[in-house]
């Protein structure tokens, strides 16, 4: 589309008799064209607020997971997320007292989607169960769901407790150990995971990674994300640990359909 817009500018300003009218219609064209390519693309904009008063809430975070893009409210809890990719993606929507909240939401090229998010705040702890928090237990909101899928026992977890026995190590040594079926490779500087048992390919079958419900890293054509290194992370900085094949991977993981080598889901202690 833009490569014909752009043909048929050059050829209207070629046949004008003078050159001023060219140059008219060349800057005409100059200024058409980024609105032509960004129609192609989504805007969100909305607001985030609280559910019990209606009060915006400032400084909560966006994710979108799709496109490893993330923003933060204003100071009136307004939000706007432009150049996305079309199609359905996974928002999540976090602020500090809050419970997250995690939402699919269908972009579509043209005139921005608006969106209100209204965040439930966190219960009240009761002044008779208050205790000195363990600086080693796992902190994370989503570690209920995390106990919730390890109880059905699809994938392999590491556990807060296991990972600390590990402490001092980088996660991708302490995946060689504890994840059988892969491998690691050096890209561009970085440890990144591949399948083993795939080794048939022309490049290697690199494994997803998402991050507190982030992709971080993904081998999809169409969604151009930088490798996750995974010696960036250390034992004693995450919560839990999650990697499921293609076979066993739950649906709010698969993002696009696109994890046929395995998908390694790190949930980080906040």
């Amino acid at each position: 589309m833009t490569h014909d817009a752009s043909r048929d500018c050059r050829g209207q300003a070629s046949g004008l008799p003078s050159r001023r009218a060219a140059l008219a219609v060349t800057t005409l064209c100059a200024l058409l064209l980024p609105s032509v390519i960004f129609a192609q693309t989504a805007t969100v904009r909305g607001r985030v607020l609280s559910a019990t008063t209606g009060q915006p809430i400032a400084n909560a975070t966006l994710s979108l997971s799709a496109d490893a893009r993330t923003t933060r409210t204003d100071s009136l809890g307004e939000f706007t997320l432009s150049g996305l990719p079309t199609g359905e993606q996974a928002l999540l929507v976090q602020a500090v007292g809050f419970t997250p909240v995690r939402a699919l939401v269908p972009l579509t090229a043209g005139p921005p989607i608006e969106l209100d998010v209204d965040l439930d705040p966190l219960p009240p702890v009761l002044d008779s169960v208050v205790t000195e928090a363990d600086a080693d237990a796992p902190r994370n909101f989503f570690m209920a769901e995390f106990e919730s899928r390890r109880a059905m026992g699809l994938g392999r977890f590491l556990t807060r407790a296991e990972l600390l026995r590990n402490r001092g190590r980088t996660l991708d040594g302490i995946l060689r150990s504890r994840v059988p079926g892969l491998r690691y490779l050096d890209e561009q500087g970085k440890i990144v995971a591949a399948s083993g048992r795939d080794q048939t390919r022309r490049r290697p079958c690199y494994v997803n990674v998402i991050v507190d419900g982030v992709l971080r890293y993904t081998a999809h054509p169409d969604i151009p994300i930088p490798f996750f290194d995974l010696r960036s992370l250390e034992a004693s900085m995450i919560a839990g640990i999650e990697y499921y094949t293609v076979s066993s991977l739950p649906a709010q993981f698969n993002l696009r359909g696109s994890a046929p080598c395995g998908t390694l889901v790190i949930w980080m202690q906040n």
